[in-house]
């Protein structure tokens, strides 16, 4: 049995339940977002929740995945010693799944969207165009 024929449809798979992931992780922390003290704090949480959101949602439909990604991967890998890890106790749970969550947006930085996906539309279509 040849699996490697399904290869991009499932890296679109694994491309779309990473980013509603993202999604269901950063959504709810807008609703009720933490009491910080500082306003250095609040504009981090903030600027951090909505690279979440943005770059997550643009994972989910594909378009400029890799570079969403790349935000994404470096999000995580700023923003989790400083938000829930003040004092670098590695490793923890919290640390194995943000860990995780960067390994995945790096692979997709490197891998690109898949098939099912705004990215290979807008190339085939880039490809379309430059041969007439």
């Amino acid at each position: 049995m040849d699996l490697d024929r399904y290869s991009p449809q499932m890296l679109s798979v694994m491309r779309i339940v990473c980013g509603l992931a993202y999604l269901y992780c950063s959504l709810p922390a807008l609703m009720q977002p933490p009491s910080l003290d500082h306003p250095t704090h609040m504009l981090l949480y903030w600027v951090s929740r909505w690279v979440q959101i943005l770059a997550g949602s643009l994972i989910v439909v594909g378009l400029f995945t890799r570079l969403a990604a790349l935000f994404l991967s470096i999000n995580f890998f700023v923003m989790y010693p400083y938000w829930y890890q003040p004092g670098l106790n590695w490793p923890s749970v919290e640390a194995t799944g943000f860990t995780l969550a960067s390994v995945v947006c790096m692979y997709l930085v490197t891998a690109g969207a898949g098939r099912w996906s705004l990215d290979a539309v807008r190339t085939s279509l880039r490809d379309t165009l430059a041969r007439r």
